[in-house]
């Protein structure tokens, strides 16, 4: 495959931007197995490799809302959490939000988050909302390159995203979203 690049100028103001860099491998290097393609093909020399480059700034809590600091506490212990406590959270969440499910005056996970997405968004928290979830998407990402962490994931999006609005929340959507979390965190 052949491609033409034209130079581009860059925009006047970068920050904040991802960046695509291009690496040609030399003429001499040897095809190996670090070198290797889609599929593990080994590729040539002379190929030119892109790569996606993230620049992420550090979240703050600024950027997490009112609650922001406490927000941010959670985040951070969510990223040391261990074997057993991510068991234990997906066990919880699973039982609490599949029993909830059976209650019909109990507010169900699905509604619970509905309420609190809405409310966090009228509110101007948008933004931290996005943040919220890009950093739980970040911190699953480094635990999961084999198995796929669905109910982990949505209950530390969910515990983040209770406290997050929880000045904007009924007691009963709070409990539902944070439930599993405390039940773990606080035993």
């Amino acid at each position: 495959m052949s491609s033409k690049v034209r130079e581009v100028k860059p925009p006047s103001d970068t920050s904040g931007l991802d960046e695509l860099v291009a690496e040609e491998l030399p003429a001499a290097a040897p095809a190996g197995p670090d070198r290797a393609g889609p599929g593990g093909r080994p590729r040539e020399p002379g190929t030119i490799v892109v790569h996606l480059v993230e620049h992420r700034q550090p979240l703050t809590a600024n950027d997490l809302g009112p609650n922001g600091d406490v927000v941010l506490d959670l985040l951070l212990r969510a990223a040391r959490l261990t074997a057993d406590e991510c068991r234990r959270l997906e066990k919880d969440a699973s039982w609490r939000w599949g029993l909830l499910a059976l209650v019909p005056a109990a507010p169900i996970m699905p509604v619970a988050r509905s309420v609190a997405l809405v409310r966090g968004r009228g509110d101007g928290r948008s933004d931290a909302i996005v943040a919220l979830e890009a950093e739980v998407a970040a911190i699953i990402r480094d635990w999961s390159r084999k198995k796929t962490r669905s109910l982990l994931a949505a209950c530390i999006s969910n515990a983040g995203l209770a406290v997050l609005v929880r000045d904007l929340i009924d007691t009963e959507i709070f409990d539902v979203l944070f439930g599993p979390w405390r039940e773990v965190m606080h035993h």
